[in-house]
């Protein structure tokens, strides 16, 4: 998938999760915080991928975990999301619960969004078992694009129903 299919499927997720949970919204602060880190772990996968946003930002980083472990293996496994559930553990600040949920809800959104490409991901690595959703496309397709408009539309109905139904 692409980076911005990868976003909205971030915000999407946290959104999801905030609606399923029956979560109220928190403080501007801690809402920031928790999509914010939702929109980062939607990107945080494709480290793997110097040509990705994420990779371009962090060539040596980027060049590095993907000669090492190639594409959608390493970062798009049970390893990637077991570091991150673990990664706040290591920073003490005020918002580490909202930065924690949103981080791990973007990396998850991510990792399902590329096992809906017909390449799939290594999600048992180091097994080199590609895991691969039943309705999947290509990478940069149209329906793909179809994809993030749903994905979208979803997120700012969850929005809708979070900030303003909410209040009411």
């Amino acid at each position: 998938m692409k980076s911005n299919t990868h976003l909205l499927g971030g915000v999407a997720a946290a959104a999801i999760y905030k609606v399923a949970t029956n979560l109220p919204p928190d403080t501007i602060q801690q809402e920031l915080t928790y999509f914010g880190a939702a929109v980062f772990g939607s990107l945080l996968p494709d480290l793997c991928h110097p040509g990705s946003f994420i990779g371009k930002k962090t060539s040596f980083l980027s060049k590095t975990i993907s000669k090492t472990f190639g594409h959608r293996t390493i970062t798009h496994s049970w390893i990637m999301i077991l570091i991150v559930m673990t990664l706040p553990n290591w920073i003490d600040w005020a918002y580490e619960e909202s930065w924690s949920a949103g981080l791990v809800l973007g990396v998850v959104s991510h990792i399902l969004l590329d096992a809906a490409t017909s390449r799939g991901v290594q999600l048992f690595y180091p097994l080199p078992i590609r895991f691969r959703l039943p309705l999947y496309t290509k990478t940069g397709s149209k329906t793909e694009n179809y994809m993030a408009t749903i994905i979208s539309l979803l997120a700012a109905v969850l929005m809708v129903h979070i900030y303003i139904v909410a209040l009411f």
